[in-house]
């Protein structure tokens, strides 16, 4: 494993009243496909030029429906000063994921996960699962989403730019 820069590790202390934080773990790589907002990539690399926000959701999730508005926000914020939304669907019928989108639409890099490959590898407890990930390294995470967290949330990630 990597070791993370002594900054880094700080700054997941910051982040824990909000994320569960470990120490920090290698990320999975996945590949990241191209979309409007970037050329294909991977995971890994687009967590070396900044910080990666991935969250896990499913068609049929309920608090995901909240989350997206808040994961809209954070790209729209945060996404020039380094930040990038990641959302992985899990759906195995990818229509009922499309419906979804239609019916909340993401601003953000969407990746499908039908086979459940990606979400094995990270061991996802339960819908929304949200990590935060730089250098290729994983430094929090947090199960759920609940709109009274956006605020806290928000502000911690603010504080990722400040460091």
């Amino acid at each position: 494993m990597n070791k993370l820069p002594l900054g880094l590790v700080a700054l997941t202390l910051v982040l824990s009243s909000f994320f569960s934080s470990a120490s920090p773990k290698s990320a999975p790589d996945f590949d990241i496909p191209a979309s409007l907002n970037q050329p294909a990539t991977s995971l890994v690399e687009l967590s070396k030029q900044g910080w990666v926000y991935l969250d896990f959701w499913a068609s049929w999730c309920t608090p995901c429906r909240y989350s997206f508005p808040f994961m809209n926000q954070l790209q729209a914020e945060f996404g020039s000063k380094g930040l990038t939304v990641v959302a992985v669907n899990v759906d195995a019928d990818r229509s009922k994921a499309k419906q979804f989108l239609a019916d909340n639409p993401a601003e953000f890099t969407v990746v499908y996960d039908a086979d459940g490959n990606i979400a094995s590898a990270y061991q996802v407890p339960g819908m929304p699962t949200s990590y935060l990930i730089k250098d290729g390294e994983i430094v929090g995470q947090h199960l759920g989403f609940k709109t009274s967290q956006s605020a806290e949330l928000k502000q911690q990630i603010s504080q990722l730019f400040n460091k």
